[in-house]
């Protein structure tokens, strides 16, 4: 009976601690990939097959730790196909869906007046391409920019810039022959709002 007290005490102020570390996110993005193939043999066709533009919905969960913070960003989009040439680009925006994950830590690099900051984070970053019944998965790498500054006393917003890189979305029978395969890697900006708990 007489270690209960204590023991409610130092439950509640440890809860209310790590209760005060979480923050929960909510942020639409553009994405801009390039990359994942190139004609090699100037066939007359398209100069690339790369998954099309997009706009991405994201919800991330963070949980600092000291200065830093640990985050999961979970991502959906449907992201098609586009050919490209010279001054032409073909869009099939029917022919896919991407869900995303990435595992993120992220860091203050300069603050601004009171209380904005300027944050950065990095992390890996695995995408789940669906294309037609196949389900594609391939393993990235993600780092980002982020400006952040109080909206009131829980609710922080954000503009963030990012950048992502993995091997080619196509495996390779894909392709004709004189395609060769190349990094996909994809750039965007997004908004977002962030909840602390």
């Amino acid at each position: 009976m007489r270690w209960s007290l204590p023991l409610l005490a130092l439950v509640t102020v440890t809860t209310a601690g790590a209760a005060a570390q979480w923050h929960v996110g909510f942020e639409i993005s553009t994405a801009h990939y390039r990359g994942s193939s190139r004609d090699t043999a100037n066939s007359g066709g398209p100069e690339r097959f790369r998954p099309a533009n997009a706009t991405q919905l994201s919800v991330r969960l963070d949980r600092a730790i000291g200065r830093a913070r640990l985050g999961l960003q979970a991502r959906y989009a449907s992201v098609g196909l586009a050919a490209t040439g010279p001054g032409l680009t073909l869009i099939d925006n029917s022919t896919g869906q991407l869900l995303e994950a990435q595992l993120l830590v992220n860091f203050q690099v300069a603050g601004i007046g009171s209380s904005g900051a300027i944050r950065a984070e990095v992390g890996p970053s695995l995408h789940l391409w669906k294309s037609g019944d196949e389900l594609r998965s391939r393993a990235g790498a993600v780092a980002a920019a982020a400006y952040e500054w109080p909206v009131t006393n829980r609710f922080s917003g954000a503009i963030r810039f990012e950048g992502t890189i993995s091997k080619s979305w196509f495996d390779a029978g894909d392709l004709p022959p004189e395609y060769e395969r190349q990094a996909t890697w994809r750039y965007g900006v997004g908004l977002g709002l962030r909840y602390r708990l």
